[in-house]
């Protein structure tokens, strides 16, 4: 997020490895932790004309860090959405309504955390942060 810089979207290609694609798709949430963005990670592919998704995930953020941006500990990242175009699958855990995150899907929501992990180690062993 912080390779963003301001900007709405960064794409990122590396070698060998579909492009990263890190999109903010939202501001101003009201969370139950306090004002949020929500951005889109993704990896997209050409198929037959259309950008497929593989995958996509939409993340919560809610940071309370003022001065310190070292203090990790008052980032929160809520995995909100999945989704996998090549087998027509979307799931959304957490709902955001006018801008209020309204639902919660916990088991959903506890599924997309254990993906996001694995994937977000995956971005990083193949070198996309570098």
């Amino acid at each position: 997020m912080g390779k963003l810089s301001g900007s709405q979207h960064l794409k990122i290609d590396n070698e060998g490895y579909m492009p990263l694609t890190i999109e903010r798709i939202g501001e101003d949430i009201l969370t139950p932790y306090g004002k949020a963005c929500q951005y889109s990670l993704c990896h997209y592919y050409k198929q037959m004309g259309d950008m497929m998704k593989d995958p996509e995930m939409c993340f919560i953020v809610v940071d309370q860090r003022l001065e310190d941006m070292t203090a990790y500990e008052k980032v929160r990242i809520i995995p909100s959405m999945f989704q996998q175009d090549n087998v027509g699958l979307f799931e959304e855990s957490v709902l955001i309504i006018d801008n209020v995150a309204k639902k919660y899907a916990r088991q959903m929501n506890a599924d997309h955390a254990a993906f996001a992990n694995l994937w977000l180690a995956n971005i990083k062993s193949q070198g996309f942060l570098k």
